[in-house]
């Protein structure tokens, strides 16, 4: 009798192990289950605030497209009083005076750019060679390579391809692209920046043309690399934090494209951004 009823107590607890076991299965499908549920709804409550910043990002535009061009449009009238007459400034002058006023009218055009978001304007393009628009970004920003010593390397093939685009929306890219590159290195700082033509990755994909602004500068910290195309987002302590958030939307939404980012701490930055080839 006693070994048979040693034998039920074994058995016993068998089955007890065995039911505890499968509670404690269940309370952990349960747990995350739970915890799923607490990241799904982290991940709406953020789409809800880049919904939301979004949306202030169009009220903003339009008080801001007033005052800016409430400053811009006296400036831009001067300027064409003075250059009616050429004559009257040494060519050097002359050619200064020009050059800042069609600074300030792509800067107005630029500001349209931020609306045309909010408004969902369609736009306008055109067969491109951005070699082109790059060279211009680059001569209108000559003064900060040499104001800030920064040396500037290209490799731009003659042959490449041309691309469906809005001039004046990937010459913003461009300009926003170098001018983070510059604020990013210290005087002695190299961008250099390449251009290909790249074929597609299958025989349905469309070849692109590849652009490259790679700069030896301080680097993005890891912590700030998920956030970099996030609207008002800045590390800057001055500026909006729109530049790349705007840049991502006029390459991908707009253009078609693609732009990404790596970047290694101490040692520089790298986007690439790609445009579809016509």
């Amino acid at each position: 009798m006693i070994e048979k009823k040693t034998y039920k107590s074994k058995s016993d607890l068998s089955a007890i192990e065995e039911q505890t076991l499968l509670y404690a299965r269940d309370l952990a499908k349960m747990f995350m289950e739970r915890k799923e549920k607490e990241r799904q709804l982290n991940l709406t409550k953020q789409q809800l605030v880049q919904s939301a910043k979004i949306a202030l990002l169009g009220e903003l535009a339009a008080g801001i497209a007033h005052e800016i061009n409430n400053a811009l449009t006296p400036a831009v009238g001067n300027l064409s009083i003075l250059l009616l007459d050429r004559s009257n400034f040494p060519e050097e002058v002359a050619r200064r005076l020009e050059l800042t006023e069609e600074s300030i009218m792509r800067a107005s055009s630029m500001l349209q750019q931020i609306l045309d978001f909010s408004r969902k304007k369609p736009e306008k393009r055109q067969l491109l060679d951005i070699s082109t628009i790059l060279e211009r970004s680059l001569f209108l920003l000559k003064y900060k390579f040499t104001k800030n010593q920064i040396r500037l390397e290209k490799d731009l093939p003659s042959e490449l391809s041309k691309v469906l685009a809005d001039d004046t929306q990937i010459e913003q890219v461009f300009t926003n692209l170098i001018l983070n590159a510059i604020d990013a290195m210290e005087p002695g700082g190299t961008l250099h920046i390449t251009a290909n033509n790249r074929a597609g990755k299958s025989e349905d994909d469309q070849p692109y043309v590849e652009m490259v602004f790679e700069d030896t500068g301080r680097g993005i910290p890891t912590e700030v690399m998920e956030h970099v195309f996030e609207p008002f987002y800045t590390t800057k302590g001055q500026g909006t934090g729109l530049g790349l958030f705007i840049s991502y939307r006029i390459i991908v939404e707009k253009h078609g494209g693609m732009m990404d980012v790596t970047s290694t701490p101490g040692q520089g930055t790298r986007f690439k951004v790609c445009l579809p080839a016509s």
